[in-house]
């Protein structure tokens, strides 16, 4: 049960990680690709 439970939150936690990053990486493209000129 409580390998389970772990490989779980690990999971969930890599999923966070992984959607934060592309998220960052989204905006950071999306904001360069609109020059503020």
């Amino acid at each position: 049960m409580n390998i389970i439970l772990y490989a779980g939150m690990s999971y969930l936690i890599t999923a966070i990680i992984a959607f934060g990053v592309i998220g960052v990486i989204v905006g950071i493209s999306k904001f360069l690709s609109q020059p503020s000129e």
